[in-house]
């Protein structure tokens, strides 16, 4: 049998389609067509990054407890920022490639100062922009940049120290809440307040401290408003304050010919994180004080929470060195806070605004203390200021926290 042959016209066709088929393709890859087109295309989007192994980086990381946070810029890079209670090492900013081994840019807090590094120059001047606008969702990139922020496993939130301004008063139609952080913003206020800039005793130029402040609105001036605690819990400043309305006759506002708002005003450190104002004014726990004065027989400072009859009987013999006698607790009721400031140097040392209230599953009680100002004229004399009150009786635990104020 004879090998089978194909016809000369299939063999033409054949050849014919096959050298079609190469020149196509050669003309494809001269102008950046075909496969490689394709390739280039699947390749412009790159692959999310796995922010799990960011997350695990962070999450247990030290001097990160008062702000620790994560945003992807762009599913190309990641910056971790945070800031914490170290002596040396209290804030670091971190920007990152697309894993954790790959650090671009670092800045941080040192004994000798802030050290900025960039081991990619072409990321510098991204990172520079970031670090001015830690404060802002956009981290001062504007919208051609895509941020996510990825939420770190928070730890225990830590209270931020304050210390209270004289500001009892704004006339005219007032905000509801304010966060100040630069001079400006501060000057422009108070020029549209009615009222005289309160001086602050830190002498706050607004290079490492801010301002907070909360207003009840009311035709009534005698109402009161008041910050109570500030927390960081890592990703957000939370600023817990109260309002009461007080009703009276005559205005508590004395110098306004014109309607004027209860205010309070906070200082502390810059935070660049976003600030929450919490009201706890339905969670206040009410109280009965005992006894508050300037001379007490402790002259150590102490925060104590007495739950039992024996305690109390030896705290007020420490305490009182007079012969009046112990005020009557019913214990299966109630407990004891005494809060004692120890020894100062004059007599214008003083608990005030004593206030508590129930967050997070403890007590928490918030107080003044009144201090002198520069100017301020005081007896030379040595004084042990105190307050002690009854409060209904928890198994809860009681944070204290003392806020400055000057005269």
């Amino acid at each position: 049998m004879r090998p089978s042959t194909l016809a000369p016209s299939s063999i033409t066709f054949t050849q014919t389609l096959t050298a079609s088929l190469l020149a196509a393709t050669t003309m494809l890859t001269a102008c950046g067509g075909g496969d490689n087109k394709l390739e280039k295309e699947v390749t412009k989007t790159p692959a999310p990054i796995v922010t799990s192994d960011f997350v695990n980086l962070v999450k247990d990381a030290n001097c990160a407890n008062i702000k620790n946070r994560l945003f992807v810029i762009d599913q190309k890079q990641v910056l971790w920022d945070k800031a914490g209670s170290c002596a040396d090492a209290a804030y670091s900013q971190t920007l990152y490639g697309m894993t954790p081994q790959t650090q671009l840019c670092s800045n941080s807090d040192s004994i000798a100062g802030p050290r900025l590094s960039c081991s990619d120059a072409s990321s510098e001047s991204l990172f520079k922009t970031m670090l001015q606008n830690l404060d802002k969702a956009d981290l001062g990139l504007g919208n051609q940049h895509q941020i996510q922020q990825i939420v770190v496993p928070g730890g225990a939130s830590v209270a931020i120290p304050l210390s209270a301004l004289i500001a009892p008063f704004y006339r005219g139609v007032a905000p509801n809440n304010i966060v100040i952080k630069d001079l400006p913003a501060w000057n422009k206020f108070w020029e549209v307040s009615g009222v005289k800039a309160p001086t602050s005793y830190s002498g706050n130029d607004f290079q490492s401290r801010m301002t907070l402040g909360t207003f009840f609105k009311t035709a009534n001036n005698c109402s009161i408003t008041q910050i109570l605690k500030v927390s960081a819990n890592g990703q957000k400043l939370v600023a817990d304050y109260f309002e009461e309305e007080r009703i009276a006759i005559a205005s508590c506002d004395p110098d306004s010919k014109t309607a004027s708002t209860p205010m309070n005003m906070v200082e502390l450190a810059k935070i660049d994180l976003p600030v929450e104002f919490n009201n706890v004014s339905n969670a206040r726990i009410s109280y009965k004080t005992l006894d508050q004065g300037v001379n007490s027989g402790i002259t150590d400072t102490r925060n104590l929470i007495i739950k039992d009859q024996a305690a109390w009987t030896n705290l007020w013999m420490s305490h009182n060195k007079s012969s009046a006698s112990i005020p009557n607790v019913d214990f299966s009721k109630n407990m004891v806070a005494a809060l004692f400031l120890g020894e100062r140097s004059s007599g214008c040392y003083a608990i005030e605004d004593v206030t508590a209230w129930r967050a997070t599953g403890k007590i928490q009680l918030s107080y003044h203390v009144r201090n002198p100002g520069p100017a301020t004229l005081c007896t030379a004399n040595i004084t042990t200021p105190y307050i002690i009150i009854e409060i209904p009786r928890s198994e809860e635990v009681a944070e204290f926290h003392s806020i400055p104020i000057y005269l």
